[in-house]
This record gives C-alpha cells, structure tokens and sequence, in this order.
C-alpha cells in the first residue's frame, strides 16, 4: 500500500473509529454499523476488482423512537485515495421501521475500497453518524 494511502487509512481509521478498510479481496460480502437511532448495512456482490460494476443491496432500520429520520450512503476510494461520498438514501418510516433499496456502483477511477456511512438527521442537521469500511 502506498504511504499516501496508508495515511489516508490511518487517518479515516482514527477520525471514525472502525477497523481497517474492508477492501476488494472477494466477490461478496457485507458492511453495516450501528449508531444511535439508526442501524444499517448493505450486501454487496460483483466485486471482482476496481473496474467492477458492484451490486448493492441497502437495509436501513430507524431504532429510536425520536422524531429523527435515519439516512444511509456508500463510501469508496479511487485509486488516488480519494475518499467519494455517494449520495444519501433516507429513511423516515419512524421507529421499528426499516427500508431496502437495490442499485449498482461503479467509478470510472476506480472502486479500491468500499464502506457504508449511517446517519440519524434532524432535517439537513446531521446529529450522529456510524462508518464501516
């Protein structure tokens, strides 16, 4: 791993707190966290390397019965180490609720690594937020 990178790593690692990347080394598998009001994760298939075309299968719960909506998003690295932040899908079917949805990713620099960020909002106000890499 280059020293650009692995700074990059180190830095996201110890700024979210989570282990280290989960990063292209099979063709499926699963990413998920847990934060205050708000659980998810997705399944992910296709990934064969940074040309793939990555098959995603979201799952959002809403876990705290508070008013707030919950929000869901994927995250990945180019091969630069540039970190992309894709956009949101929001749930706010209230407490003990959950959403799915089915969609593709890809990047035409590359997709290196792949995780998932989850939120719990206040309108646009972010108020918590969970990372999986």
């Amino acid at each position: 791993m280059p020293i650009a990178t692995a700074a990059l790593t180190a830095a996201v690692a110890l700024t979210i707190g989570t282990a280290g990347p989960a990063q292209a080394d099979g063709t499926s598998g699963y990413h998920g966290c847990s934060t205050t009001g708000a659980s998810g994760g997705y399944d992910f298939s296709n990934y064969y390397g940074p040309d793939a075309r990555v098959k995603l299968s979201f799952r959002l719960y809403d876990t705290q019965a508070d008013g707030h909506h919950v929000r869901i998003r994927l995250i990945s690295k180019n091969v630069h180490g540039t970190i992309k932040r894709w956009g949101w899908r929001s749930h706010t079917g209230g407490s003990g609720t959950s959403q799915t949805w089915e969609t593709y990713a890809e990047d035409s620099s590359g997709l290196f690594d792949i995780g998932v960020e989850v939120a719990r909002f206040e309108g646009n106000t972010m108020l918590n937020q969970c990372f999986d890499w």
